[in-house]
């Protein structure tokens, strides 16, 4: 019998977390809500406050608005982000200051931090990028040393550490994604975690000013969860799946992006927006229980597959760049210059793979205080791909993918 196809990801879900959906809907008993930021904070964020949010972009909306930036001021990020990064930038009145990648890395190259630190610069958001830690300590001391404000971007990064601290408890704030991809998640929404108490209740009153998703809502994004689940389910995604994202990648089609509907661009609707619910909370506390235990799955994964491709010899064109101890693996990028040939190649031999939404926002931001021409964002835009790490993935799986990437990388 052929064996079973790799999905890319697989969300970590379960009939707990069902379960616990559905607890959620009952009006009565303890509230999943506080309950979810309470334990959030404690188990991974040293007692930091909480506050859900709509979404992580809408959190680091709310979050630069409460640092009461003035037009011109500049708020200095990495090119290769989540187009929603300066979007949030834009909508708080600030500028986007863009610094480049390192070479061969998803990661600022941090040299370049000081001389992108002009008079106007008020905020540095550090991004720790497919759960990979970024080294925060020295840049501590400089944004200190200056007058800025450190921000974390912690979307991909709960429960990563940097220097053996969690990421998110080093900034004046910190911003988290929980969509249904995510190693934590309500099946939707985000939260933004500050050190300052009163910051933590403004932002909590903030918050208090959008209503929460109703039953209908919340219904479909467990819906939405149910069927990322199904999907991803190795038979399901033998039999079905790859070959219908196979069939539609010939046709110039990418059904990934259009069902997962990752639109960053602009900041649109953020009034109307809803905060996560009782039963999407509900979800998150039962989430919370076997995060430890799933993050260190991805650890496990992460470095056995980066042996397999690093120790053993070059692998034509494949580019796998470093990471660092504390890292999560929220995903496992590699650079190739024919990534959509590999793709491809990987798919044809049972191992699904992913572009994934960043970009080189530099070149879609032409209003930037620095614009266009940061090579090493370029290329990273331009070759990234990611390969299956989740949780559920054993040793022989990881095998696979790795003897199917080197059959194929340099072939390509």
């Amino acid at each position: 019998m052929p064996s079973l196809s790799i999905p890319r990801f697989r969300p970590s879900l379960s009939f707990a977390e069902a379960a616990a959906f559905v607890r959620g809907l009952l009006p009565w008993g303890d509230d999943p809500i506080a309950a979810f930021e309470r334990g959030f904070s404690d188990g991974d964020l040293d007692g930091r406050p909480v506050v859900l949010a709509p979404s992580a972009r809408i959190a680091l909306l709310w979050l630069l608005e409460a640092l009461e930036l003035e037009p011109g001021d500049e708020v200095v990020t990495q090119a290769f982000n989540f187009p929603a990064v300066p979007a949030a930038i834009r909508a708080a009145g600030a500028t986007p200051r863009f610094v480049d990648v390192a070479g061969g890395s998803f990661e600022a190259d941090w040299t370049l931090l000081e001389q992108a630190l002009g008079p106007r610069a008020r905020v540095v958001i550090v991004t720790h990028l497919y759960g990979n830690p970024v080294d925060v300590r020295p840049l501590v001391e400089l944004c200190t040393s200056r007058g800025v404000t450190l921000v974390e971007d912690c979307a991909q990064g709960i429960g990563a550490s940097s220097d053996r601290r969690p990421v998110g408890t080093f900034g004046h704030g910190a911003i988290f994604s929980l969509g249904p991809t995510k190693n934590l998640t309500l099946l939707g929404g985000g939260a933004v975690a500050v050190e300052d108490g009163e910051l933590a209740r403004r932002l909590a009153a903030r918050a208090s000013a959008h209503r929460r998703k109703g039953l209908p809502g919340a219904c479909a994004l467990a819906a939405k969860g149910g069927f990322l689940w199904a999907a991803t389910h190795p038979l399901l995604f033998t039999l079905l799946v790859l070959p219908l994202l196979r069939l539609l990648e010939s046709r110039g089609v990418d059904l990934v992006h259009r069902v997962m509907e990752e639109r960053g661009f602009e900041l649109t609707g953020v009034e109307r927006s809803l905060r996560p619910s009782r039963p999407m909370a509900a979800v998150g506390c039962a989430q919370l229980r076997w995060l430890a235990a799933r993050n260190r799955a991805r650890v496990r994964n992460g470095w056995y597959l980066r042996s397999l491709l690093v120790e053993r010899g070059e692998i034509g064109e494949l580019e796998v760049p470093p990471m660092r101890e504390g890292s999560v693996f929220m995903s496992f990028p590699v650079l190739h210059p024919r990534r959509q040939a590999l793709a491809r190649a990987l798919r044809a031999r049972g191992v699904d793979t992913d572009f994934g939404f960043m970009a080189d926002c530099s070149n879609l931001d032409p209003g930037a205080a620095s614009g266009a021409g940061l090579p090493h964002a370029a290329r990273a835009a331009r070759e990234v791909l990611h390969l299956p790490v989740h949780p559920l993935l054993g040793k022989r799986h990881l095998d696979r993918i790795a003897e199917a990437v080197r059959a194929v990388a340099g072939a390509v």
